[in-house]
């Protein structure tokens, strides 16, 4: 698939689906799929693609058996900055994959491959690449405050935890200076605990660098007010407190060439929140049910995005296999074939059993340069052996993208402990 400006191709196509399937009973936007019409709407057609084939396996199993709901609206185009695809488009025949390096070579931005080849042996490797790289969240991801709410399947809300995230993006910037620094980093990191007090201050503060070397990682140490390099694999260790592993950041938060291998299991339409509600916390809530309003409180698990809205995006299917030391055998990760997105992923455990499901919605934003980014407006990793779920709600009003008088220096180990302490 080809990253492009133009959406006469999608409307082309939307209507060639709907003249193709007018014998086919059309399912109505707002409708909610459930357990009680799954069966009724099963081989009727959304957008011209039938109810069952919009589903994943996994999707199916969590209607008909958890009390997942998915409201239908209709889908829509979205388009990124015109830097995004004039620099994607300088990377066509300029770059390729230095799999010793752990790097691109010749990438000045955007995707780094942004026209898809299916036959190609490396498609899918190339896929994530354009996510690892070319992923549209901005130079400069500022989310001083995130909501991570852990629920039992049993019981509900447990507690609910805040923390800041910040990512500032050193290579391949958009704005300003296209690299910073001496370019042997990609990415600086702050991902701490703000509240409640018993949490405040563990977190990290990582460098990613732009070669085969793992991160520079460094955690904040509570007990004795100092911070602690952590070991090479910390990118495969669980986030303190939650059902995450730092490889869990995003569905995946690995350089690629830490996993041993990518199969292109082809493509698909699914249904996913990729212009999601984005006002899905509200932190002045005086109750739980005020405060996520997406998600459905009124019944086990209590973790299903019920009042959220889904539309049909096609995705690459992609099988990621990580190192023997991995906690997971496989990853399947669901990415848009319309720009580098991961809406969807599963987990599956040694014995190749499925363990954990995310899901990541989203919504274009303008950013307040003008560019336009891609935010998450909630996400869950549910662990299905646990029956356990970290579900995270940023919030929207104070996300900035770009933030004007940012710099790497305000990404750093002291920034870390100044704001553990």
């Amino acid at each position: 698939m080809m990253y492009k400006k133009t959406v006469l191709p999608f409307a082309l196509a939307f209507a060639c689906s709907i003249s193709s399937s007018v014998a086919l009973a059309a399912v109505e936007a707002g409708t909610v799929l459930s357990a009680a019409n799954i069966d009724q709407l099963y081989e009727d057609t959304f957008e011209g693609h039938k109810i069952k084939d919009l589903l994943t396996e996994k999707v199916e199993w969590r209607i008909r058996n958890s009390g997942y709901e998915m409201k239908l609206v209709h889908s829509k185009p979205v388009k990124l900055s015109d830097a995004w695809y004039e620099r994607s488009q300088q990377n066509v025949g300029n770059v390729t994959i230095n799999e010793a390096g752990g790097r691109i070579d010749g990438w000045v931005g955007g995707a780094p491959f942004p026209n898809i080849d299916m036959n190609d042996p490396e498609a899918a490797k190339k896929v994530v690449w354009n996510w690892y790289y070319g992923n549209p969240r901005g130079d400069v991801m500022n989310v001083p405050n995130v909501a991570y709410v852990l629920i039992d399947g049993n019981s509900g809300i447990e507690r609910v935890q805040n923390w800041k995230f910040v990512r500032y993006t050193m290579k391949g910037r958009l704005t300003g200076d296209q690299v910073e620094g001496d370019g042997s980093e990609l990415s600086r990191t702050i991902f701490v605990a703000t509240a409640p007090s018993d949490i405040k201050g563990l977190g990290t503060f990582s460098i990613r660098k732009d070669n085969e070397q793992v991160e520079d990682v460094w955690a904040y140490i509570r007990a004795v007010r100092r911070t602690r390099r952590l070991s090479g694999g910390a990118w495969m260790d669980p986030v303190g407190g939650t059902d995450q592993l730092q490889d869990d950041i995003e569905i995946f938060n690995a350089n690629p060439t830490w996993y041993k291998e990518y199969r292109m299991v082809g493509k698909r339409h699914i249904l996913t929140a990729a212009h999601g509600i984005n006002s899905a916390w509200n932190p002045d809530g005086t109750n739980e049910a005020e405060s996520f309003p997406t998600l459905d409180l009124s019944k086990a698990p209590y973790w299903n995005f019920n009042q959220d809205q889904y539309e049909p995006r096609e995705v690459y299917v992609i099988e990621a296999i990580p190192p023997e030391e991995h906690p997971y055998s496989k990853k399947v990760i669901y990415v848009d074939t319309e720009y580098p997105r991961i809406h969807m992923g599963e987990a599956y455990d040694k014995k190749g059993d499925f363990w954990k499901m995310f899901q990541f919605h989203s919504y274009p934003n303008v950013a307040e340069d003008g560019s336009v980014d891609v935010r998450t407006t909630s996400g869950a990793t549910i662990d299905f052996k646990r029956n356990h779920a970290t579900v995270f709600f940023p919030d929207t009003e104070t996300w900035s993208t770009n933030t004007p008088g940012l710099t790497a220096d305000d990404v750093s180990l002291s920034v870390l402990r100044a704001t553990a302490r």
